[in-house]
Parts: C-alpha cells; structure tokens; sequence
C-alpha cells in the first residue's frame, strides 16, 4: 500500500469529511438532535456539483443575491485569508459573516458574524428551518473543496481570492498542480476580478483562464512588495498607489502573503464600490486578528504551538518557521495525520534540526494508526533515535507531560483533526478559550496520571 493513498473498502461509514459523524469520539462529535441530523448527511460522501446547492437556494429565494461575498480559494492560506478579510472589513465599519471550515471543537465556530460564532441555539434553530442567515452584508467564505463544483461557486461573489495551489485531495481535484488550478479556477466569472497568490510557474495558465472567462486578474507578486519596517518585528506593504508601514508580525511568512492578498483586495475594491473597505488603523486591526490552529502560540512554560497543516506545501512552511525560531531547549514536533495525505515527498532538508517526532493516532476512522505513523517516519529517514510513536492521543500526552522541561517548544501539527483533538485533550471546550496565551504546566497536569484517557 503506498503511503497516503486511501485504503479500498476502509471505514466505509466516513467516506466524507472526516472530523463529521454522529459515531465518533469528542470533540467529533455533535451537540444537539439538529446538528445529528446535518453531521448525518455527511455518510453521502464528498459529492461534487452545483445542482444541489442551486436547488435549495432557490427553495430559500436566493438569499445569497443579497450578500456581497468575497469567495477565497487555495491549496492553504484560505483560512487565513478569510479571517483576515473579515477582521479588516469588520474593523472597517462593516457587518461581516464569515464562513471557514472545518471546524476544531464546535461546527458554530464555521459560521462567525463580526468574529462571534453563532450561538448554539441559533445554529440549531437555522438547521430545522433553514433560513437565509444575513442581510446585505459582507460573507467572506472559505472554499471547502476545490471550487469548480463546490457549493461556494453557486454565491454571486463580488471578489475570488486565489492564495496557493499545491498537492492535496488529488483524489478528486486531479494528479497535477496544474490539474487542481483548473479546479480552482472554474471559480471565475465574467467581471469578477480574481486576486491571485500563485507561483510564477502557473501564473500563465491563470491569465488564460481569467481572459476566458472575463475575470481581471491582479497578481499579488506583481502588485505588492513586502519589507522591513523601521520598527524592529514590523513590516511595511507597498502597492503601486499606497504604503501601509508598521504592520504587526503575524508569524510565518505564509501570513504576511495572505494577509497582503486579502489588503489588496480591498484596496481595489474600494475604487470599484467607491466606499471604505480597510479599517482607519490597519496596524491594530491585523494586530487584533484570531487564527485558532495558524501558528496559534497558546501555551507556554513550555510553549505549546498548534498549526493545521496537513499537506506537503504547508508541512514544509510551518517546520521551515518553527526550526528557524529560537528555542533554549528542545524543539519536539507532536505529529498525526490522515492516512490519504500523501506526505512521503517532504525534503529530508525540512524534516531536519529537529529534537524528537512524537506521533500519535488521532481518534478517527481517517487517521493514521501507530504503524502508518511509523512507516511516514521511516520513508522521511528520519533516524530512529528522534522518532517516538504513542499507542493513542492519550498516551502521547502522557508522554509529554512527564518529559518536558520549561525550555522546551513543542508544534501540534499534520492535521486539522490533530490539532483539534490535542486542544479538546487539554480542556479546551470552546475555541474562544484558546484566544488568550497561558501557562502550560496546569493543562498538562492531569495528564501525568496515567489512569487518565
């Protein structure tokens, strides 16, 4: 069986997204009878097309004509950007919807409005009567699969940010780079402009396809320049027409892009709408951003830094900036992921400079098991004395609560699910409790019993 290929005939009860059933452990799982129901649907499988999202959109009366939605696509960054779309149009004076997936602890945290999640009861009252959700408001939406048939693609966008293509979902989205950016951009449509974050390698191919389908392209490499900025930690972007100085450090560099995607966007679509998009300070609105499971640094003493990274283009991002940050003691990378990712191509360049790989089972039928974990490691070559494999998620934080020192960094990554389980492991019922940096040692407590699971 080649690593990261899906297993034929493997858990047929989760053939759709794998952190959604009404059968599988916290925090996957639904907390009330209408969200049952809506998680239920999810054992159709992931079932590309617009016909069944059109459908019910006429049933509701089109309520998506009367969004102004900014549909963000890519390989990763696409999370990112939506929230940092939101948060600038929000700090703007606008009221702003913001849909992202999937979700970590609860699915109210996918649909937010003016960075709030909906409450519970809310979410559950639109589930049973399934009502249009906003006015003539902003939506900033995330992509979920793709773009060329999924649902977001039936939403009358006013603007199509593209942030990255790489490898990912090649089952479904094709083999290729270039074969996963023609699904990206059956996104256009004629007037819309796409604001794009590609490498120069595919930049023709989005021109050709942009100019078929009348979509004006703005390239951000072309359009923006990024440097240093005369205060120490900050940066400076500059457009052709506009510099915005002192702009706080969001961590990796990926960040800096797609926060520079999601400022140019605006910036032009302020000239079209002839109205202010970008919020009066936009050093303190970036300063004020929430991107739970981006480079998030929730815990410290020792420091604890959770990213979704689940792919090959993001893996190498994320272990590329957490090596090159200073670390007085180990640097230990708590790792899982899903079986049908395939991770076996990452450089032995970016796998390096690192003190120990802890891989743990994340509790779903998707993940890798202990022996597929081990399989990854042994294909990275990673030598055998820096590689640890924890029987379940449990027992890998057993592990670290009885072996870290104060000094030491650890990355929870490889995984959406990774990252979500570790959180709801730790404590962390809602993600509004993780907004705020806290001491490690009283989440990690508890687990230094071993009769804990």
């Amino acid at each position: 069986m080649a690593l990261g290929r899906p297993r034929p005939g493997h858990h047929p009860n989760h053939p759709g997204e794998p952190g959604v059933g009404v059968d599988l452990e916290p925090p996957f799982i639904a907390h009330d009878e209408p969200t049952r129901w809506l998680f239920s649907l999810n054992r159709l499988g992931i079932r590309p097309g617009l016909v069944r999202i059109e459908g019910l959109l006429a049933d509701l009366g089109h309520p998506e004509r009367d969004l102004r939605t900014l549909v963000v696509a890519g390989t990763n960054g696409k999370g990112s950007t939506t929230r940092i779309l939101a948060r600038l149009l929000m700090d703007a004076g606008h009221k702003v919807v913001t849909y992202t997936s999937p979700h970590l602890l609860t699915v109210h945290e996918r649909i937010t409005i003016d960075d709030q999640p909906i409450a519970p009861e809310d979410f559950s009252a639109r589930v049973r009567a399934i009502r249009p959700l906003t006015e003539k408001h902003y939506l900033c939406c995330e992509v979920g699969l793709g773009g060329r048939l999924d649902a977001t693609n039936a939403l009358p966008a006013v603007a199509t940010l593209l942030t990255t293509v790489g490898l990912d979902h090649e089952t479904i989205l094709g083999q290729t780079r270039e074969q996963i950016a023609a699904e990206k951009l059956g996104l256009l449509k004629a007037g819309t402009p796409l604001f794009c974050g590609v490498d120069a390698d595919l930049r023709s191919q989005v021109f050709e396809a942009a100019v078929l389908a009348g979509s004006p392209v703005y390239y951000l490499d072309e359009l923006t320049r990024r440097q240093e900025a005369e205060v120490p930690g900050r940066w400076d972007l500059l457009l052709r027409e506009q510099v915005f100085p002192g702009l706080p450090d969001l961590g990796a560099e990926s960040m800096q892009r797609n926060a520079a995607l999601a400022i140019l966007a605006l910036t032009e679509l302020e000239a079209r709408e002839g109205k202010r998009l970008l919020p009066a300070d936009l050093p303190a609105s970036l300063g004020n951003l929430f991107l739970p499971g981006r480079y998030q640094r929730l815990l410290r003493n020792p420091d604890f830094i959770f990213d979704t990274a689940h792919n090959t283009q993001a893996l190498r991002g994320v272990l590329r900036h957490f090596r090159a940050e200073p670390a007085p003691g180990r640097r230990i990378v708590f790792f899982g992921s899903m079986h049908n990712k395939e991770l076996d191509t990452l450089p032995m360049a970016e796998l390096a400079g690192f003190d120990l790989w802890l891989g743990a089972p994340v509790s779903i039928p998707r993940s890798r098991d202990g022996e597929e974990l081990r399989r990854l490691f042994r294909q990275w070559r990673l030598p055998p004395e820096i590689c640890e494999v924890a029987e379940d998620m449990a027992a890998g934080l057993r592990w670290l609560a009885r072996n870290l020192q104060p000094t030491d960094r650890v990355l929870v990554t490889g995984s959406c699910f990774m990252v979500a389980e570790v959180f709801h492991k730790l404590g962390f019922e809602e993600l509004e409790t993780t907004r705020v940096l806290q001491q490690a040692p009283p989440r990690l407590a508890a687990w230094r019993d071993a009769s804990i699971d």
